[in-house]
C-alpha cells in the first residue's frame, strides 16, 4: 500500500529521500552487538552453563553475583544476561528514534517488530530457567529443553530481522534498482527455507545435546552419520539439511553471479560455515569451535536474509520502502 503524502515528503511507493545516516550507524552498531550477545549465549550452552543460576533475570539475587568473574560457568550465563540486557535496550532506543524519524510506515513497523523479538528472546531465556527440572523437579526436562530450543531460534530471527532494518538504511537498498530474474528470487526464497531448517534442527540438537560425533572423514560419513534413535536422526536432518541448503545457497548466488559484492559474501560464509562444521564434528569437546560455528551459522543466516530482500527490492510492498 502507498504510504500517503503528508506522511513523507517524496512521492508514494519511493521511501524516504535518501539514507539517514544516523539510523544507519544505530542499527549497525546494534546489529555488531546481537553477534556478541549470540556468541555469549552460544558459548554458554556449549559449556553447559545455562543453569549457573537457578533465578532470572537477576542471578543469584543481584546484578553482581559473587564468583561471576572467576567462575567459568558463572561468567558466561551472566555476561551473556548482562549483553542481552544492553541489547533490549539498543532496539527499544531503535523504535524510538524510528518512530520520531522514520517516515516509512513499514520499516517503522519493522523496528517495533523488532523489540517485540527481543522482549519474546528475553521472556524465552527466562523461562528456559524457571522451568527446568533443577527448579521445578521431576525427570525430565521437556519444558526447559522447548524453551531453550525456541529462545535460540528466536535470536536467529531477530539477528535477520536487525539486519533488514539495517539494510533499509544503507546506500546498498536506496541505489538497488535493477530487478532480479525469477528464477534469482525464486531460488532465494527456497535457500532461506532450507537454511532456517537446518538452523532450527542445529537447535533441536544443541539443546538436548543430541550428538553422533564419528571420526572418520569421509563425506558420506560426515553428513550422513551413522547411528540409529532421535539423536542420530536429528543429526541426520541437520548435517545432510545443511548439505542441500547449501547447494541451495550457492544456486542463489550463482543466479546473483553479476553481483559479486553479494555473491562472494555468501560463498565465503558457506565455506567457511562447512569447515567448521567438519571441525566441530572432529573435536566434539571444543565448546569454542562449536561456538564459532553456531556464529557463522546465524551471519550466514542474516546475509542471506539481507540478499534476498535485495533481490525481492522491486517486489511487493518492499518496492514502497
Amino acid at each position: 500500500m502507498p504510504v500517503s503524502l503528508p506522511e513523507q515528503s517524496v512521492p508514494a511507493g519511493h521511501g524516504s529521500a535518501h539514507p539517514q545516516r544516523g539510523l544507519f550507524v544505530l542499527c549497525l552498531a546494534t546489529l555488531a552487538w546481537a553477534i556478541l550477545v549470540l556468541q555469549a549465549g552460544g558459548f554458554t550452552t556449549s559449556i553447559h552453563a545455562g543453569m549457573a543460576f537457578l533465578d532470572w533475570p537477576l542471578s543469584n539475587g543481584s546484578v553482581n553475583p559473587p564468583g561471576w568473574l572467576t567462575e567459568i560457568d558463572k561468567f558466561a550465563e551472566h555476561s551473556h544476561r548482562l549483553a542481552a540486557t544492553v541489547l533490549g535496550l539498543c532496539c527499544i532506543a531503535i523504535a524510538v528514534v524510528h518512530a520520531r524519524r522514520e517516515p516509512r510506515r513499514r520499516v517503522r513497523q519493522a523496528a517495533y517488530l523488532l523489540v517485540a523479538l527481543v522482549v519474546l528472546q528475553g521472556g524465552l531465556g527466562g523461562l528456559r530457567v524457571l522451568l527446568d527440572k533443577l527448579n521445578i523437579g521431576g525427570t525430565g526436562n521437556l519444558k526447559a529443553v522447548s524453551f531453550a530450543t525456541a529462545h535460540a531460534v528466536n535470536a536467529q530471527l531477530t539477528l535477520g530481522l536487525l539486519a533488514l532494518v539495517t539494510l533499509m538504511h544503507s546506500n546498498t537498498w536506496f541505489s538497488a534498482s535493477s530487478p532480479s530474474s525469477l528464477r534469482h528470487r525464486r531460488a532465494g526464497k527456497i535457500a532461506l527455507t532450507l537454511v532456517f531448517g537446518v538452523v532450527v534442527m542445529g537447535a533441536v540438537m544443541r539443546q538436548n545435546h543430541f550428538t553422533s560425533w564419528v571420526s572418520s572423514v569421509k563425506l558420506a560419513d560426515l553428513f550422513l552419520p551413522a547411528g540409529e534413535g532421535l539423536g542420530w536422526a536429528i543429526n541426520l536432518l541437520h548435517r545432510a539439511g545443511a548439505l542441500v541448503a547449501g547447494l541451495a545457497v550457492l544456486t542463489f548466488a550463482m543466479f546473483g553471479a553479476r553481483r559479486l559484492s553479494r555473491t562472494l559474501p555468501l560463498a565465503f560464509l558457506l565455506g567457511l560455515q562447512v569447515i567448521l562444521g567438519i571441525i566441530s564434528i572432529q573435536l566434539p569437546l571444543n565448546p569454542h569451535v562449536r561456538t564459532v560455528h553456531l556464529v557463522v551459522g546465524a551471519v550466514l543466516f542474516s546475509t542471506l536474509c539481507v540478499q534476498v530482500a535485495l533481490a525481492h527490492r522491486q517486489e511487493g510492498f518492499l518496492a514502497e520502502l
